[in-house]
């Protein structure tokens, strides 16, 4: 059964006639009689009586009549709908971030798509980034932004900017110089992310380095929060890392020291959605927007130019 048979089927029903209905649609008559005898034999009844110089409804086809114009009225809506999307006219878009995107001012990027495109609703969806990505896998949402590295099955992935991750400590005498994991290692930690230890892409680098150097980041803390993290480091509980935007943050403790880790490392930042799928236009412009704003908020990484081909020599 397609849209194309009910189509011919409502206009059949209001016209009395498959000749008229082919005027209307500028189709053959035949073409309309056949789509309706398809439509008859999909439903194993018949919908209408042929007369002489015309049709009527069976009572069958007079209680299908009903069916056919909501379904119609309902594929009109979702037209219109689809419509209005492409328009940037309504619609929501379901975005996917990291847990964190506070630091890096995510509700000034709200703010100015939500001036753009009033009509259109948003919905972020703030996790873990290994989580996000699941949530891209399983269409629950259409792109997000995460934290690299994540697990790239099934998702196209396009890093846009990064941001270095710090050590941070209440001592200043453990900040003077960049510090190295084994260094990090052996001093009392406080760890955050803990519900996805080393799934958390930050803590997967820091037990791949530690890894390398065959040592164990065995911490004294682990939390949850960010914020708890540092209330530890801040009084001399522990130490801890800290993405180099926080620390510009009005709520970053005073008596906290930071310094870079030693080779440094980074937060890498990339869009991600489903492979091969088209976004739609509401969220293709929120991921724009994203990209822009995120490229001003940390170090920006742009895709390299390809290199220039030189001109052939000529042939001697």
């Amino acid at each position: 059964m397609t849209l194309r048979q009910l189509l011919y089927f409502l206009g059949a029903a209001e016209l009395g006639s498959f000749t008229a209905v082919a005027a209307r649609m500028l189709v053959t008559q035949p073409a309309v009689a056949e789509q309706i005898r398809q439509l008859e034999r999909f439903l194993e009844i018949d919908l209408f009586v042929r007369l002489g110089r015309g049709i009527r409804l069976t009572p069958a086809g007079e209680e299908f009549l009903v069916h056919a114009r909501r379904v119609i009225a309902a594929a009109e809506e979702a037209e219109s709908s689809m419509a209005g999307m492409r328009k940037l006219l309504g619609g929501t878009v379901t975005f996917g971030s990291f847990g964190a995107p506070a630091h890096y001012g995510f509700a000034e990027l709200v703010r100015e798509f939500a001036v753009a495109h009033p009509a259109v609703r948003l919905r972020i969806k703030g996790r873990n980034s290994s989580e996000v990505a699941d949530a891209v896998r399983a269409g629950d949402v259409e792109a997000a932004l995460v934290v690299l590295p994540i697990n790239d099955e099934g998702i196209d992935i396009e890093p846009i900017a990064r941001d270095e991750v710090l050590y941070a400590s209440a001592d200043t005498e453990l900040t003077r110089a960049p510090v190295s994991v084994p260094a990090f290692a052996a001093a009392p930690l406080v760890l955050y992310e803990a519900q996805y230890g080393d799934l958390d892409p930050t803590r997967r680098q820091f037990a791949e380095r530690s890894q390398e150097e065959g040592i164990r980041l065995e911490p004294h803390f682990e939390v949850e929060h960010l914020e708890t993290a540092l209330r530890l480091a801040s009084g001399g509980m522990a130490n801890t890392y800290v993405p180099r935007a926080v620390t510009r943050s009005p709520g970053f403790p005073d008596n906290l020291h930071t310094c870079s880790f030693d080779p440094p490392i980074y937060d890498t930042f990339a869009i991600i959605k489903r492979r091969a799928v088209r976004l739609s236009p509401a969220t293709h412009e929120l991921v724009r927007l994203v990209v822009r704003h995120m490229r001003r908020a940390a170090t920006p990484i742009r895709r390299a130019a390809p290199e220039a081909v030189s001109p052939a020599a000529p042939e001697e």
